[in-house]
């Protein structure tokens, strides 16, 4: 859908009527993330659930949330991933700070719709390592940086013309592998949003600064590494272009509206 604001337009007002769907659908994406991938982490029959169940339920939920709300902001639903976005020139730093606050609020509505429904889980969720601090960065950061660049590599091959319609399922099971591959280590975060909402509920613990740095550095230097070395013009006419809220380039590509 095309903007309703002019591109002459300034202003706090101009601002909030360019990109107020875009935050609200990362507000909603988010918790819909939150609530449906930590509820996979409820204990089955008293036991703890086997990692596939998170690994393959935050997958497909972003699979799915890409396919909803990919459109109108990308859906990002991760601080780290709007981080690479902003390194990779896909969004203006006021627009990837908006879309980390929304996120953050919608992290907390999701965990808070969870244990309303489920009273069960109100001690579940929390991401804590089991390996050193140093160590736990590493992996956080390896496994965001991976993921970052995954983005920037979808972002960075869009051709309008010919939008990959598999992109959102290659962001979904690339979630689900990252999971998959450091879940036992640190519980595979690879989003400050995702840990911050359970860590809040529950107490902030003295190593949850792990999951900012590490998803967010990791991001910031899988995006600069792709900007550097990896990244290819985009098929697209202007070039240096930041895409309107319209046109965010989401984990699935689009078709020009």
């Amino acid at each position: 859908m095309p903007s309703d604001v002019a591109e002459s337009e300034r202003g706090v007002g101009a601002w909030a009527r360019r990109w107020w769907r875009p935050l609200l659908a990362e507000l909603v994406s988010t918790a819909l993330l939150v609530l449906l991938g930590i509820a996979a982490l409820l204990p089955v029959g008293g036991a703890e659930a086997p990692l596939t169940h998170p690994a393959l339920a935050f997958g497909f939920v972003v699979l799915a949330n890409a396919e909803i709300f990919g459109p109108t902001s990308g859906a990002h639903m991760n601080p780290a991933v709007s981080l690479a976005a902003l390194v990779a020139g896909q969004l203006p730093a006021a627009a990837a700070a908006g879309y980390a606050l929304a996120q953050l609020a919608g992290a907390l509505l999701g965990f808070g719709a969870l244990r309303a429904m489920t009273p069960q889980a109100a001690g579940e969720g929390a991401t804590h390592p089991a390996v050193s601090w140093a160590a736990a960065v590493a992996v956080e950061a390896t496994l965001t940086g991976v993921l970052a660049m995954v983005c920037c590599a979808l972002w960075s091959a869009h051709d309008a013309s010919r939008p990959d319609r598999t992109a959102s399922l290659k962001v979904g099971l690339t979630v689900a592998g990252l999971i998959y591959s450091g879940g036992h280590l640190t519980g595979a975060s690879l989003n400050p949003a995702r840990s911050f909402a359970p860590a809040l509920f529950q107490g902030l613990t003295a190593d949850h600064w792990v999951y900012w740095a590490g998803p967010l550095g990791g991001a910031a230097l899988g995006a600069l590494l792709h900007r550097a070395l990896l990244a290819r013009s985009a098929p697209r006419p202007a070039a240096h272009h930041i895409a309107r809220p319209d046109e965010a380039l989401p984990l699935n590509d689009k078709p020009e509206p």
